[in-house]
């Protein structure tokens, strides 16, 4: 097999190719040897709420990318005739000497096969979203490609989850011991307790568009039409996101009618001036406020001020639940993508929950949503945790501080 491929590999999300040769085009050698440290970080990506918790000094990154290779763990790799993405892996995590190796990167095939050459070392996943069966390429889901792995049975240490709904379905696909944890970001980040105090109801809206010019969504798009696919099936961007833009709609005018003002939070940054234009285009002349993402912590913070925020699918939704604050969702992708494939998009996934509940529905009807807002937005504290509590055992606990993860970490 050759060492040189024509195809770069992606560095991050689901890896299709832990035994495809290593690509050479725009590669980036390293020549000094990888730094040794009994905990190595699998790629920077995602690590928000794991560098905090470890002391400094006492952990290193590997750049899970392959535009940037380390001399060394290729000759080590060599050397054993080994020329795969998966074999420089296990070569660079010898050569620093790990102990324990962690990653915010819990769709990464990969990382779910290292642990049959490596048996000494713990390896620990740490949840970073909900996993079904889409995905940037056909069949590329993480399921799917755990099952075509060569490596059997996929295992790692610990899989960290958001809830026991979550650690019930990584437990079927891997084998490992699984820790309910929830959010490892969200638990970082302070819960402003305090709604500020305005004359007028806030109500926060969870923006899940790409932020970029797809065509069939801008006349002018110049980005890819194609959205996602769910198992082998395409999913348009024009199709995947007229959820959004139906809920932001239909929010907007219950918002107007009630005088609530309306905050769509971003999902990107200001440079992604498509999702603004996507929101103004869906929302038309009701009011609103559409606030671009300006770090890490910024949805959160602005969301925990917010007197009810409004969910379609997002991980948020379920993390700003957790964090008590109240929240609805409604599952329009699901509905209006249809078929089993769109199950990940319903409210409560990898669990099994009725199509509407206190906060959730499926209904695209303007009264049913407008009944939900208000009937949630006038419960009080007490009312609202009873009602939720379910949701942070199955879905999105919180654990402030991250304490279970780090001693799932250790193995304390």
């Amino acid at each position: 097999m050759s060492l040189i491929s024509s195809k770069p590999k992606p560095c991050c999300g689901v890896d299709r190719s832990d035994d495809v040769p290593l690509a050479a085009s725009r590669m980036k050698l390293v020549w000094r040897r990888p730094q040794r440290s009994q905990v190595v970080i699998f790629d920077r990506y995602a690590t928000q709420g794991v560098i905090p918790i470890l002391e400094v000094g006492t952990f290193s990154v590997f750049e899970n990318r392959r535009s940037r290779l380390h001399v060394l763990a290729m000759l080590h790799m060599i050397a054993r005739f080994r020329f795969s993405w998966r074999d420089y892996c296990i070569s660079y995590l010898r050569l620093a000497g790990a102990r324990v190796v962690v990653t915010g990167i819990d769709s990464n095939a990969t990382f779910y096969s290292l642990k049959h050459a490596l048996p000494d070392v713990r390896f620990v996943a740490v949840q970073n979203g909900i996993r079904g069966n889409g995905s940037p390429v056909k069949n590329g889901d993480l399921w799917t490609m755990l099952a075509d792995s060569p490596h059997q049975p996929p295992t790692v240490d610990v899989v960290a989850t958001f809830g026991q709904a979550h650690s019930r379905q990584y437990a079927r696909h891997v084998r490992c011991r699984t820790v309910e944890v929830g959010s490892s970001r969200s638990n970082l980040i302070p819960v402003r307790t305090s709604r500020q105090q305005t004359t007028n109801k806030r109500v926060g809206f969870i923006s899940n568009f790409s932020g970029q010019p797809h065509a069939g969504v801008f006349p002018d798009g110049t980005a890819s039409p194609t959205a996602m696919y769910l198992g082998t099936r395409e999913v348009s961007a024009q199709e995947y996101f007229a959820a959004d833009a139906r809920v932001a709609s239909l929010v907007a005018d219950v918002c107007g009618s009630h005088g609530w003002d309306l905050h769509i939070l971003g999902r990107r940054t200001a440079e992604f001036r498509h999702e603004r234009e996507f929101f103004a285009n869906a929302c038309g002349r009701l009011p609103h406020e559409f606030f671009p993402k300006t770090a890490e912590e910024s949805s959160y913070q602005h969301l925990d001020t917010c007197d009810l925020v409004v969910a379609v699918d997002s991980t948020l939704g379920y993390e700003m639940i957790a964090r008590g604050t109240r929240t609805v969702f409604v599952a329009a992708r699901a509905l209006l993508l249809g078929g089993e494939e769109s199950r990940q998009f319903a409210f409560g996934f990898p669990g099994d929950f009725q199509p509407s509940g206190p906060f959730w529905t499926t209904s695209l009807d303007r009264e049913p949503i407008a009944e939900m807002m208000r009937r949630v937005m006038a419960l009080s504290d007490d009312e609202w945790r009873a009602a939720s509590e379910f949701l942070r055992e199955q879905l999105m606990t919180f654990e402030p501080g991250n304490h279970k993860l780090r001693a799932a970490i250790f193995g304390s």
